[in-house]
């Protein structure tokens, strides 16, 4: 029996190499390895009934509906309908072609392939593949060589060594220099006997105006070998020396490496990634370099290219949590927005490292430390809180127009999150950063939404709510219940939760009510209320909403707090920036342990 089904070519012919192959084989090799420990590699799994479920790694969602059944062999997404066996997982996830699936799992199975020995042209795609892997193995070698062999090569080591680079990070990261020549690489390519038009396919050769002759893409330049998250080497990335530009010029797209689908120091990060169960995304080399040198292993860039749906689904085998770490300049702000609408598009639960001073991760780590950097990466904000946060530092939230304006610059993010609970949370806590009325806010982002508009329509004379739902539950309980408001009336004032609030006078003289009488009784309080609080309070006793149980209260609770702890942050961060310009690095050090204190804290609230 011969295999068709899982060799189609894209074409529907069946592939020659799986008309070679025993169907016997390809059943052993199915035996002899998991289906579910093959995709596991790629994609979280947990077990559900006799299958195992996931998110899928070929499109975006935020609900899991992607299934494999270990007792069937296949994989199944109820979403997008991509599904097949174990070989067609491999073959969709690496980008790969039948042979070249089989023979991975093959090696993984333990099995040799037995062919004969002219069958390796059933495949001239694989075979080119594999000689350019080949070409660019040898590429990285004689770049390193370069880099420590020649006088000008020590030259370029000197530069690195300059930037902070020991020779232990250069091993590390395999970096090597491109001479100024401008043939090592080509007569290296010739002696090791690789046929001419190969070394072009692979991009690092090129041939004159005439097509007499061939030469080096990369001349003067550091080399950055960049691998596949397999570990091997599929392109580079150059640096000019001097002034000779782009400053920064990579390999171009070839049969093994398609920039939008590969990030940066991938192929070390994915371990600790998983480990730690979120990404570090940075912009460049030397970025990725200088943070994962410190021994922080789980970041990644996205080698000189905006971030992209594909570096998206790669991602996303290894975590649903990002940190993004761009530059803070105005390139890198646009950068840090546009893929942020991506990752939440993608179901990605995103923060926002912005390190001050206008440095980059590469000089902030040299000029402040790694345990600075650490600090911050531990308090790095939610995407939500650095978009409100730079909204409202470019309007002015005491006029109406200011909160529409701020509150639109934060509605396009809005919009993108997938999960509308999430949504519908996040609304309220832009709504309430910003002091808008939060059923006004929500109700306007739905139609912005469902309208596809990227702004809310209020008008500049939007109200601004005086009592937000949390506060109007407990102040109903506690008017109508004295064993709710016994419990957590003195509470909620002794911790300093409703400090701040426009209502924190009216919680004030119902808990000072309630202690010098016996029996509550609201006509007793109603002659110590201002105008506000008495149309409040009235409405409240004669509103038809039920009043609150104990757990409602609890949720109430907690939403102050978590409202307070918020405050607290934004005066933090402002101590921290005042710090950082006073150079003050105790005083600075002491607030990122306290605003990582709090920021711990307020996680755990919103878990709860």
């Amino acid at each position: 029996m011969t295999r068709a089904l899982h060799g189609d070519t894209p074409a529907g012919r069946a592939s020659p190499m799986a008309e070679r192959i025993p169907e016997e084989t390809l059943a052993e090799i199915r035996a002899r390895i998991s289906i579910v420990e093959v995709i596991s590699a790629y994609v979280p799994l947990r077990k559900a009934g006799r299958s195992h479920t996931g998110l899928c790694p070929f499109h975006s969602e935020s609900t899991p509906s992607f299934s494999v059944n270990e007792e069937g062999g296949f994989f199944h997404c109820f979403g997008c309908g991509v599904g097949g066996d174990v070989f067609k997982f491999v073959m969709l996830i690496e980008n790969m072609s039948f042979p070249e699936a089989l023979r991975r799992l093959a090696d993984k199975a333990g099995i040799a392939l037995r062919e004969t020995a002219g069958g390796e042209t059933y495949d001239a795609n694989a075979r080119d593949r594999a000689v350019l892997h080949e070409i660019h193995e040898l590429a990285a070698k004689v770049y390193a060589a370069q880099l420590g062999g020649t006088s000008e090569g020590r030259a370029a080591r000197a530069y690195l060594a300059d930037r902070g680079l020991t020779d232990e990070v250069v091993a590390q990261f395999r970096l090597g220099y491109a001479p100024a020549e401008g043939m090592a690489l080509t007569r290296r390519l010739t002696e090791a006997g690789f046929a001419p038009e190969l070394a072009e396919k692979s991009g690092l050769v090129l041939r004159d105006a005439e097509g007499n002759r061939r030469f080096d893409r990369f001349r003067r330049r550091i080399i950055f070998p960049i691998q596949s998250d397999t570990g091997k080497v599929v392109a580079f990335g150059a640096r000019a020396l001097g002034d000779d530009q782009p400053k920064y010029l990579n390999s171009p797209e070839t049969p093994i490496y398609t920039k939008s689908r590969v990030l940066y120091h991938m192929n070390r990060a994915g371990s600790d990634i998983r480990k730690l169960d979120y990404a570090i995304l940075v912009e460049g080399y030397m970025d990725c370099i200088a943070v994962a040198s410190c021994g922080i292993e789980n970041v990644v860039a996205s080698c000189g290219t905006s971030l992209t749906e594909s570096q998206i689904r790669l991602l996303s085998r290894y975590s649903r949590r990002v940190v993004v770490n761009y530059d803070p300049d105005s390139a890198g702000v646009q950068a840090t927005e546009r893929s942020l609408t991506l990752l939440l598009e993608g179901g990605f639960e995103a923060k926002v490292l912005a390190l001050p001073g206008g440095l980059d991760p590469h000089s902030f780590i040299r000029k402040q430390g790694v345990a600075s950097y650490r600090e911050r990466l531990a308090a790095a904000p939610s995407y939500i809180d650095y978009l409100t946060d730079r909204a409202a530092a470019k309007n002015d939230l005491n006029t109406p127009e200011g909160k529409v304006a701020a509150a639109n610059a934060v509605l396009p993010f809005l919009t993108k999150v997938p999960n509308p609970l999430l949504r519908a949370e996040l609304t309220n806590r832009v709504a309430e950063r910003l002091h808008v009325d939060e059923r006004l806010l929500r109700e306007e982002l739905r139609r912005a939404a469902g309208e596809g508009r990227k702004e809310i329509k209020v008008s500049a004379t939007a109200p601004v709510s005086k009592a937000n739902p949390a506060e109007r539950h407990l102040l109903k309980a506690f008017l109508e219940n004295d064993e709710l408001a016994e419990e957590f009336l003195a509470k909620l004032i002794e911790e300093g939760d409703v400090a701040g609030l426009v209502t924190e006078g009216l919680f004030k003289q119902i808990l000072n009510a309630r202690s010098q009488i016996e029996k509550f009784d609201i006509t007793k309080l109603e002659d110590s209320l201002s105008p506000e609080d008495r149309r409040l309070v009235y409405e409240l006793l004669m509103s038809p909403m039920e009043s609150s149980g104990r757990d409602e209260l609890l949720s109430c609770t907690r939403a102050l707090r978590r409202r307070k702890l918020e405050h607290e942050g934004q005066k933090l961060q402002a101590a921290i920036r005042a710090a950082e310009r006073e150079k003050d690095s105790t005083r600075l050090g002491e607030l990122l342990r306290a605003k990582a204190r709090l920021d711990k804290e307020l996680a755990q609230l919103r878990g709860a």
